[in-house]
């Protein structure tokens, strides 16, 4: 009889051990490289599902205000499923803490039958672990469906435990970043109203000019990291206005020489109080963008008189954007122009004053927003 080789007994198992390792760096490297949140936990998601042998995995948050658990992600529903937060085997998981491994689920009394009637999906075990943050907090559960062979086992657990705990250490980090942000906006919007409260006449400037910056920035394809630095340096752009005298500001009648003078201070004014701000990495250029738009093309602009390529691009979009509003928009000394004559105007200085490319993005998310008309563009 011949003798059974050790190697080939254990080979599945090797395989099986190699397959789960090789998905976990994957998902390791996954977490380090990945910053949208919800497309991460899809790739952590269908990771996982190829190392459990598993048809379905979903990744339920707990939402404490509505009391309820929904999914960041389920494979195979396209549509986010809300369920009360003690609800179903995920509901116990998550209220209690505890692992839930369920072999048939038309045996156990836990589970949620109204979730496969609204899906179409026929559940017939589960592997369900909690998802705690390092602190403790229960941020939801993590939840595998449908075995291929076999019922879940402590290998099982041991591995989903471990994807659970790396995915709630970065949820929770995403939280605060997205918390960080949301303070980091309100105060540049809190800024930005600043300037604005200054002159009754021109409030809501800056945010009009933001629009059409990052409009144009989309329409001309500059990538999210770009457009989010022009977002902010073109809320930004006329901060230093808040170093200017009220009676040259707010003038009801046209500048002398030496009030523009004046005026055109605001400029070096901004990036000045802009650059003492310690910007992140990715936001570093705001102050530089921001104080370019007044430059001009061909150098006739302020404060540095710039030209050509000396110009920041973002700089560039947001001085067709700012011409564009003030032109549109009513001042203490003239009436607002139409849209179609403010187009023609910087159409005129598109490839003197104006960068050609700009104009042009400009003019097409104009369309797009209704504002004008495509036979009413040159």
């Amino acid at each position: 009889m011949p003798t059974e080789n050790k190697n080939d007994v254990a080979a599945p198992f090797l395989g099986l051990a190699e397959k789960r390792l090789r998905n976990l760096v994957d998902i390791s490297r996954a977490f380090s490289e990945e910053v949208e949140l919800s497309a991460l936990l899809a790739l952590v998601a269908r990771r996982t599902s190829e190392a459990m042998g598993t048809e379905r995995t979903s990744v339920f948050l707990h939402d404490p205000e509505r009391r309820e658990l929904w999914t960041v992600v389920a494979e195979g529903e396209p549509r986010e499923i809300r369920m009360p937060e003690d609800a179903g085997i995920a509901g116990w998981v998550a209220t209690r803490g505890e692992v839930a491994v369920v072999s048939d689920v038309t045996r156990d009394p836990r589970w949620n039958k109204e979730i496969d009637r609204r899906t179409g999906y026929t559940t017939r075990n589960i592997l369900c672990v909690p998802m705690d943050d390092p602190g403790g907090e229960r941020l939801g559960a993590f939840q595998c469906l449908n075995r291929a062979e076999g019922n879940f086992t402590q290998d099982d657990v041991t591995f989903l435990q471990a994807i659970a705990s790396q995915a709630a250490v970065y949820i929770q980090n995403a939280r605060l970043l997205e918390a960080r942000k949301r303070m980091f906006d309100s105060l540049v919007d809190t800024l930005a109203e600043t300037i604005e409260s200054r002159d009754p006449l021109t409030a809501g400037h800056s945010r009009n000019v933001m629009a059409y910056a990052v409009g144009t920035a989309k329409k001309l394809g500059l990538p999210p990291e770009d457009v989010e630095v022009i977002r902010y340096a073109a809320l930004l752009h006329d901060y230093g206005k808040i170093g200017l005298p009220d009676d040259i500001l707010r003038k009801p009648t046209t500048l002398t020489p030496a009030e523009y003078e004046v005026i055109k201070k605001h400029v070096f004014y901004t990036q000045q109080i802009l650059a003492r701000i310690h910007f992140e990495e990715r936001l570093k250029e705001v102050p530089v963008v921001a104080a370019h738009h007044h430059e001009r093309l061909d150098g006739s602009g302020y404060p540095e008189a710039l030209a050509g390529d000396g110009i920041s691009f973002g700089g560039k979009i947001i001085a067709v954007a700012d011409v564009f509003d003030a032109m549109t928009s009513r001042r203490h000394y003239r009436g607002p122009m139409t849209v179609p004559q403010a187009v023609d105007v910087i159409t005129e200085g598109a490839g003197s004053q104006f960068d050609a490319e700009t104009v042009r993005a400009l003019k097409r998310f104009l369309i797009e927003e209704g504002r004008l008309e495509p036979d009413e563009v040159d």
